[in-house]
Formats: C-alpha cells, structure tokens, sequence
C-alpha cells in the first residue's frame, strides 16, 4: 500500500495537504507530527469514506532520536508500504533563539538541519518514481547563504531573516537532492505557499496580532490554497522547481549549500 507523508501534518497547510491527498484518494497518509492527541482528533475529524487509511506517528524535529525512530519505522514497514511522496511540510518561526538539544538555533534545526536529516534516512522507503515536496517560502528571497549560517542563526538571529535561510538553504538542497535521485526517477521539488492564513503568522504581540486578524488575514491565502501548490509538486512531471499557487520555476542555478 502506498505512503504518504505529511509532516506538520496538524498544522493549517499540513491539515489541508491531507485532505487533498484523501480526495485525490492516497491509499495511506501519515500524519507525522509532535502532538498525538491533537493528530488523533484531527484524524476524527477528516471524512475518508474508508478509502484512505489514516495514522498518526510521532515526529519532533527538534529532537534527532525522534527523527531516527520516525525514519526507523517507516523504513522497517517499506516493503509492504513504499513512501510514494514525501511531504517536508513542518516548520517553525520562532521571534526569540531557542537552541535545541543538538545546539542549533530552533528555526535552523527544524526547519533545515533535521528536515534535510530525515530525508536522507528516507531515502531507502521512497518508491522509485516517488516525489519529495519540500515547503520554502517567500523569505528566503531576503536571505543570503553563509558559510557561518549556523552561528549567525544565534547570533544575530531575526524572525524573518533567520526563517528565510533556513529555507533558502532546505531549497538548494532540494536542487543538489534533485540531480542524485534522478537516476531513481524521484521527483524533488518546492512548494511555495504565499502567505497563508496560519499560526505561524502570529508574532506574539497582542496589538499586531489583533490589527493582524482584523485586517490582513481575510486578505491572504487559505490553508487550502497554500497546499495547493504542494499537490502541483506532486503531480507534476518535472522535478528542481519551486511551486507557487499559480505557476512553477525552476530552482535558481544559483541556489548553492555553503560548503
């Protein structure tokens, strides 16, 4: 039976992903995600018919031995359940530094260092011909690569800027990704939500954020719409792109890791 991964599957855009994959009638989604109560009620709450088989798994991206037992399990079970798209759905924009377990600043950890470290453990589940959707954002058009990335994260860490290398590097990486899983037919490409009507969006200031409610969020994009671009990565033919509600690119050349 076909997989499908969501991570960050609680969230609005991963919610929504989940329920175009249950239209488009995937035989079996996993919700991976930290909280297993609130999966749990949301797996309640979304109408399969019984066409698709739900499940929730526990995945904490700010903890490596929670990434290692997530990829453990999925591995153990491809035989019988190949990954048929992979889903890089979770992320996190944190206003003040946090450092994880393993030392990094909390947005660079989750959103890049252990998402780049779970797809890499996946790799031998995926099906050949599979798709891995990596979400980015339109912030990392206000960051630059730096070889001291990682320290700078804590350093001299901003809301935005921090967010927008962690995705801009997690979308070079998904171009490196694309060229070595060619051979296997893997399809690895971005999807590029816009703005999107989410609690990432919440910036912790009780006067912005209320402004924010009243006036900007009934002008951005639903949680439907900012998956909508994800489901294009992944019936898309093409691979190294960047999707976006209304067209795709390709990566820029120029999107390169700092060695």
């Amino acid at each position: 039976m076909d997989t499908y991964i969501v991570t960050g599957a609680t969230g609005g855009i991963g919610r929504a992903i989940a329920e175009a994959l249950i239209a488009r009638k995937a035989p079996r989604i996993i919700l991976a995600c930290r909280n297993l109560d609130r999966a749990g009620s949301i797996i309640k709450q979304l109408n399969s018919g019984g066409a698709t088989q739900l499940e929730a798994l526990q995945l904490d991206l700010m903890d490596n031995a929670s990434v290692e037992r997530f990829a453990h399990i999925i591995n153990s079970q491809s035989r019988q359940h190949p990954v048929k798209a992979l889903f890089n759905n979770a992320g996190i924009m944190p206003g003040k530094v946090t450092i994880s377990p393993q030392g990094h600043e909390s947005a660079t950890q989750t959103n890049y260092i252990s998402t780049r470290r779970l797809t890499e453990l996946l790799l031998p589940a995926l099906a050949d011909g599979a798709a891995i959707i990596f979400t980015t954002s339109m912030t990392r058009r206000i960051a630059r690569f730096r070889r001291d990335w990682d320290q700078l994260a804590i350093k001299r860490h901003s809301r935005f800027v921090t967010y927008g290398r962690s995705k801009k590097m997690i979308t070079a990486y998904a171009l490196d990704l694309s060229r070595r899983l060619s051979p296997r037919g893997i399809r690895v490409n971005c999807s590029d939500p816009g703005i999107v009507d989410s609690a990432i969006i919440t910036l912790g200031h009780p006067v912005i954020d209320r402004l924010s409610n009243l006036l900007f969020r009934p002008l951005i994009y639903t949680p439907a719409q900012g998956a909508a671009p994800a489901i294009a990565a992944l019936t898309s033919p093409h691979t190294a792109r960047i999707f976006t509600l209304r067209r795709s690119r390709p990566i820029p050349a120029t999107y390169r890791l700092p060695d």
